[in-house]
């Protein structure tokens, strides 16, 4: 299957010839939804696990940190690299990646080793991940980018849901190695699969080399607007939804971990329910519109987080803020496709999957420094959270009108 082969001209009329027409965006999403089952099978067993090796507390988030570590250091180089030695090395060397390291992670009798291989778990997501997004913008036009972008991210939340719900399994079956094993297979097979499967086209059918520099991009002021707004999208999810919500349910209504994972999986239903009609909106609605009133449905969903008074509301503002975030996500990816030139696609996209990244890296440490140097506890945290996202979608339309959005 080619890579680069462009959609037909016509408008799809139905979700289904998106995959009829480009059948390689339907292994796209296969492997998407497996490499992100492979990011969440370690939650289940992670502390527990680490625990095993006799590592104080601290040391238990350097397995977090240290994946983190090695996709921010692989999507910008993931970007640079596409046009140079084509997706399709990328396509299977980050899978591939995942799979070694998911070996070293199982097989280690040391705790540096089982970091050793998160870190390279880490490089092959970003490079993985990077050049998937870039194949998803390289086949998109303002007629199905919506649809394409909702079935994308939709990919990653099926897989992102499997994956801690297999790496349970997986422990059970194995020991707390076994997520780590499992894993390991899902990107060897990943691997396989892309260098069977995906074919590059001729360097003139692809995005090709114009006389657009990256530099452009990067001192486009509609981009670095999309940059900061992902980065705040990404650090909302991690912060408020993974870190903040748990403990603030559990400090005001004493929830316990079944009802606090029902308001997680609450809000994640709410956005894979809701990625059909936000693919309708993308391709009807203006873009910076759409993002702009999404980032501040999330913001009130959030406030609303601060201010209910049972959990019942708190799962009722969760299931809100899932729809919100459903909107938002895959209009900002593609509206950061649409402001950059074909031949950039490759270096924005490596710095969307890098500012994304970024995100989810320092929100958790920085607001968890706030709350604790400030005092003003987890409702104060997530109203900073509220605050932050108000601001970006203020700063995101604001630069819209100040500057053209289009890199040409």
């Amino acid at each position: 299957m080619t890579l680069h082969t462009p959609l037909p001209e016509r408008a799809h009329a139905r979700w289904s010839d998106l995959l009829r027409d480009t059948p390689a965006f339907g292994l796209i999403l296969v492997t998407v939804a497996g490499h992100m089952a492979l990011f969440g099978m370690l939650t289940p067993v992670m502390a527990t696990h680490a625990q095993g090796f006799g590592v104080p507390g601290w040391q238990i988030g350097l397995m977090i940190t240290m994946f983190a570590v090695g996709r921010l250091a692989a999507d910008l180089p993931a970007g640079f690299l596409a046009d140079r030695i084509g997706l399709r090395v990328l396509l299977w060397g980050g899978p591939a990646l995942c799979g070694i390291g998911g070996l070293i992670g199982g097989l280690a009798v040391d705790y540096p080793t089982i970091l050793t291989g998160r870190l390279v778990q880490g490089v092959g997501s970003g490079l993985y991940m990077t050049a998937a997004t870039i194949y998803v913008a390289r086949m998109s036009d303002r007629r199905n980018r919506g649809k394409l972008m909702a079935l994308f991210q939709g990919a990653m939340l099926v897989g992102a849901s499997f994956g801690p719900v297999l790496g349970g399994w997986a422990a059970a079956a194995m020991g707390a190695s076994g997520p780590f094993l499992a894993g390991a297979v899902i990107g060897l097979a990943t691997a396989v699969i892309a260098a069977l499967f995906f074919r590059d086209a001729p360097r003139g059918a692809a995005a090709g080399h114009g006389h657009h520099m990256p530099a452009a991009l990067f001192l486009s002021i509609p981009f670095l607007s999309v940059l900061a707004i992902n980065l705040g999208v990404f650090l909302t999810r991690t912060v408020g939804q993974w870190q903040i919500l748990p403990l603030l349910a559990q400090e005001r209504f004493a929830a316990g971990p079944d009802q606090i994972g029902l308001a997680i999986t609450l809000s994640a239903l709410g956005t894979l329910a809701v990625l059909p009609f936000a693919a309708w909106l993308i391709e009807r609605v203006p873009r910076v519109t759409l993002i702009t009133a999404s980032l501040l449905a999330t913001a009130a969903c959030l406030a609303a987080i601060v201010l209910a008074g049972t959990m019942g509301w708190l799962m009722v503002a969760m299931v809100a803020m899932g729809l919100a975030t459903g909107i938002s996500g895959p209009a900002i990816a593609a509206y950061a496709v649409e402001i950059t030139a074909p031949e950039l696609h490759g270096p924005a996209m490596g710095a969307m999957r890098f500012a994304g990244d970024l995100g989810y890296l320092v929100g958790p440490v920085s607001f968890g420094l706030a709350i604790d140097l400030t005092g003003i506890g987890q409702s104060g945290g997530m109203a900073l959270n509220v605050g932050l996202v108000a601001v970006l979608a203020v700063l995101f339309l604001a630069a819209h009108r100040r500057a053209r959005p289009a890199l040409t």
